[in-house]
């Protein structure tokens, strides 16, 4: 097969592959890293590729194989890593000039080693936006993440680049980080799945903080299943399975069957839905009219205090991420602008205002808690707009203009403040070829639950499929 045609499959289609005969790691890791290779220099997703080491990994896991020792569904998939989390002899920069002469790690994070220990194969560290948060920034020392789905357009925040890397098939899964969207806006801004588990359930040691209350680690790919293989490996649970049948697992239509009569779902309306562009507002329909068909037992809900959400994430971010910066004093004039006026701000903040807002996130929590006793699962909009161009400061919605950072991320902040699982699911595509998305969301601990509503919408839709890898270039 064709280096295009590797790295189109998925973890379960690989993994497959792998124990039929049918490919080998090696073969598939250095098709990745070509494709890789041609395509970072458009798409700049990629800070570092680790031909070198990924392929010296890729042979283990092929010896492995041939010695009868399988790891699980992880075993030979090429991974790659935001630059915010260590990697064992690389530099871990967090896209800041705060942070380019720091010495290489000496060991892997906890996520990565786990993933490691699945047999997952580490290809490269992804671009993101400097101490993953601000605007895209130009005059950064790394320059700019394109969107595959249309080359000159965002990609999201601040996991850019894992966005990018997923959706153009530049490795089979990605790992970021959210702490207000950054794993779901660029899944949702680039056409692909991605995943917030419950915020404090993961291992963050290794991984630079920006706030630590609202943080955490997540995956994203272009097949919903593929998420679970890495949830799996990070907490022991038992969530997805290599089934060696031809034709089945994920893609193949196999959810389609799986009941959804009798599933309680909230959908988001009132007061939310206001303001959409008109594209995420019918795509949003009609995946809501899909599930009623399917037989699911809907239940509007308007979610409490959501206009207060992004500002009381925003509050919490900026007083804890401003301390945590507090070791780079020395250091302070090699921070952007964009990170400055977003973050260190918080070193003005009283502490009344930072205990207010964490008072009223646990009233939050207590109150959508409450409410979902009425719903297993919650669907609403992965965000209100599609990926804005390269130079866009501001979304109009609803004949209001917001700065397009608050714009794109006010749908997927509840999920950190709440703590809940989140996960965006691609659920349309509009004229010009960009997609849209739709969230579940859970109480904590329930992300087997999202994951199978997830790939059944997935399968449902076939957005994935119609989307494809290649990026596409305006006109």
């Amino acid at each position: 097969m064709s280096t295009d045609e590797l790295c189109r499959f998925g973890v379960f289609e690989l993994a497959r592959m792998y124990r039929r005969g049918e490919a080998s790691p090696v073969e598939v890791v250095e098709a990745h890293l070509r494709r890789c290779e041609e395509l970072n220099p458009v798409l700049n997703a990629f800070l570092l590729i680790m031909r070198d080491s990924a392929v010296q990994a890729a042979h283990a896991a092929e010896a492995l194989f041939r010695s009868g020792v399988d790891l699980g569904p992880l075993q030979g998939i090429p991974v790659s890593v935001k630059d915010l989390i260590r990697v064992r002899g690389t530099r871990t920069t967090a896209a800041s000039r705060v942070l380019l002469s720091e010495t290489p790690d000496s060991e892997d994070a906890p996520v990565v080693l786990q993933l490691r220990r699945a047999g997952a194969v580490i290809i490269g560290k992804t671009n993101l936006h400097e101490f993953a948060t601000g605007d895209p920034d130009p005059t950064g020392p790394f320059g700019l993440v394109q969107n595959p789905r249309r080359i000159g357009h965002h990609p999201g925040s601040s996991s850019s680049g894992a966005g990018a890397a997923a959706a153009a098939g530049l490795g089979v899964i990605a790992i970021g980080t959210d702490t207000g969207g950054s794993v779901r806006i660029p899944a949702y801004l680039c056409g692909v799945a991605g995943i917030k588990p419950t915020n404090g359930v993961m291992d963050m040691e290794g991984i630079i903080p920006l706030s630590p209350t609202l943080d955490t680690v997540g995956p994203l790919a272009r097949r919903v299943r593929d998420l679970g293989a890495v949830l799996e490996a990070w907490g022991g649970r038992p969530i997805v399975g290599i089934d060696p049948t031809p034709g089945t697992g994920s893609g193949s239509g196999d959810s389609l069957s799986r009941p959804l009569r009798g599933w309680r779902v909230g959908a988001a309306g009132g007061s939310l839905l206001r303001g959409m562009q008109p594209d995420v507002a019918s795509a949003y329909a009609a995946t809501v009219r899909m599930l009623a068909d399917r037989g699911c037992q809907l239940t509007e809900f308007d979610p409490p205090g959501f206009e207060s959400m992004y500002d009381l994430n925003l509050t919490i971010t900026q007083a804890e991420g401003s301390a945590v910066h507090e070791a780079y004093r020395d250091r302070e004039s090699l921070y952007g602008r964009n990170f400055r006026e977003r973050i260190l701000v918080g070193r003005e903040m009283k502490a009344v205002t930072y205990l207010a807002a964490r008072k009223r996130q646990v009233e939050l929590q207590q109150e959508w808690t409450r409410r979902a006793r009425d719903f297993g699962v919650l669907v609403l909009p992965s965000g209100p707009a599609v990926s804005p161009p390269h130079g866009v400061t501001e979304i109009q919605l609803g004949g209001e203009k917001l700065p397009f950072r608050k714009a794109l991320s006010l749908f997927t902040r509840p999920g950190n403040l709440l703590g809940w699982p989140a996960l965006s699911v691609p659920n349309g595509v509009n004229g010009d070829g960009l997609p849209t998305g739709i969230q579940i969301m859970g109480l904590p601990g329930s992300e087997g639950r999202l994951l199978a509503l997830g790939e059944v919408i997935e399968d449902a839709l076939g957005v994935a499929e119609k989307l494809g890898i290649e990026p596409r270039r305006p006109g």
